[in-house]
């Protein structure tokens, strides 16, 4: 029941973010993507991970300065991309955040983003463990912003993500990665 719920608001809030620039009359939007390596733990040690996530952001401020950000994290163990392994299971965490992301920029395009927000995270460390646990997420990132005077174009960065739940196994993820952003 609750996984029902859960997935109509994952596809009510996408939709929301797709259609923000109709609905709050704004022009900017944009998606993207990091992939990059960290840690991922859930009542067990630390283990080292990849991790990919892709993201929608609308230019619909929250509060001054603040955008929202829907982002989407896979994080599973190493092992599972190496050759010559043979376990049959590997740790992951799937998850899904919404986040407020403020930027900063400074000279030459250098810019500082930082994000805070909610997490909820499907602890999938052991092979008999699928639980929903609930948090929060912090991120950092500086980067080089490409686009012109027009607003549209690419931003790229070198970026950190730790999330942190509060109940069941406590999963948890940090992620050191690179990150690539559209802005439409």
């Amino acid at each position: 029941m609750v996984k029902k719920y859960s997935i109509t608001l994952c596809l009510i809030l996408i939709l929301l973010g797709v259609n923000s620039k109709e609905i709050f009359c704004q022009n900017d939007f944009s998606a993207g993507a990091f992939a990059g390596g960290g840690l991922i733990s859930g009542n067990s040690f630390s283990q080292s991970s990849f991790s990919v996530s892709i993201f929608i952001e609308s230019g619909f401020e929250i509060i001054p300065n603040v955008t929202p950000r829907l982002s989407f994290l896979y994080a599973e163990d190493f092992d599972a991309i190496l050759p010559n392994t043979r376990d049959k299971y590997y740790p992951r965490l799937n998850g899904i955040s919404l986040k407020g992301i403020t930027t900063q920029y400074f000279e030459h395009k250098i810019f500082l983003e930082e994000g805070v927000g909610l997490l909820a995270l499907n602890d999938r460390i052991f092979s008999d463990t699928n639980l929903w646990d609930y948090g929060t997420v912090l991120s950092v990132l500086i980067g080089l912003d490409f686009r012109n005077f027009n607003l549209k174009g690419i931003k790229l960065g070198l970026g950190t993500e730790y999330g942190l739940t509060f109940n069941n196994t406590l999963a948890n993820y940090y992620s050191l990665h690179l990150q690539m952003q559209y802005a439409m």
